[in-house]
């Protein structure tokens, strides 16, 4: 029976600063499975790993896509790190063997990240996402990328806004067309009826949003078939990386 797989969202979450190298470090250090982030585009095609969508520069808004990679640069963050690209992180961290989870927000990003991938040789060890604030259906999210790789594993995480999870939520059919692999979902909606669901219909089943312990001990126990929930993500990894190794050992 395989382990449940611990994606550290954006590196270390709240144990230090997001979405930096440092963070992205420390998650490994921590004994995380794998990183999630969400990667944008620079002006000029560069992949960045950046919750944030635009900048103050001159004492105005700019969106990040419409700075080149040398303006990204300069801006800070808290721990005086600038904003990572994924060709650094995958240079920093290749003597790691690790996984990473993408959240993209169209299937441009979704390209470029496939084809650094595969000049880094790790087409294998990544995923993409469609963020779970975005509504936008399976097929008019993904149906490009499929085009352009037959393989990449692709994440559909449903859309915040549907509570209770429905039948219709799920896009079954276009998952399958697509060869969309996942269902992610937020922790507030998992439970075990939606679990055992997505299962019997052939997918993986990820859980999101796990801070404290009781929900960690909750999912960490259910099992379907003999299996357990496939992954999960945390802000807090180190505290689910230490329950996973408890529970399912």
């Amino acid at each position: 029976m395989s382990k449940t797989f611990i994606w550290g969202h954006r590196g270390a979450g709240f144990t230090g600063v997001q979405n930096t190298l440092s963070s992205f470090q420390k998650a490994v250090d921590m004994g995380v499975d794998g990183i999630k982030t969400e990667a944008n585009l620079s002006k000029d095609g560069e992949i960045v790993l950046c919750f944030f969508k635009s900048f103050k520069k001159n004492g105005e808004d700019v969106l990040l896509n419409n700075l080149e990679i040398e303006e990204i640069k300069e801006y800070k963050l808290e721990n005086n790190e600038s904003i990572p690209t994924l060709r650094e992180v995958f240079n920093s961290l290749k003597d790691y063997n690790i996984k990473y989870n993408f959240d993209i927000n169209n299937p441009e990003v979704g390209i470029k990240i496939i084809e650094l991938a595969k000049e880094f040789d790790k087409i294998h060890d990544i995923e993409i996402a469609k963020s779970s604030i975005n509504p936008v259906s399976i097929p008019d999210f993904f149906s490009k990328i499929r085009k352009f790789d037959k393989k990449v594993t692709l994440v559909n995480s449903i859309f915040l806004k549907h509570s209770p999870i429905k039948e219709q939520h799920l896009e079954l059919e276009s998952m399958r067309r697509l060869n969309v692999q996942v269902i992610n979902v937020n922790f507030n909606y998992a439970n075990y009826e939606l679990f055992r669901k997505v299962k019997d219909s052939g997918f993986k089943f990820y859980i999101w949003g796990l801070l404290f312990k009781r929900s960690m001990n909750k999912f960490l126990n259910m099992k379907y078939n003999e299996e357990y929930v496939d992954a999960m993500m945390s802000n807090l990894p180190d505290r689910l990386v230490r329950l996973r190794d408890q529970i399912q050992n």
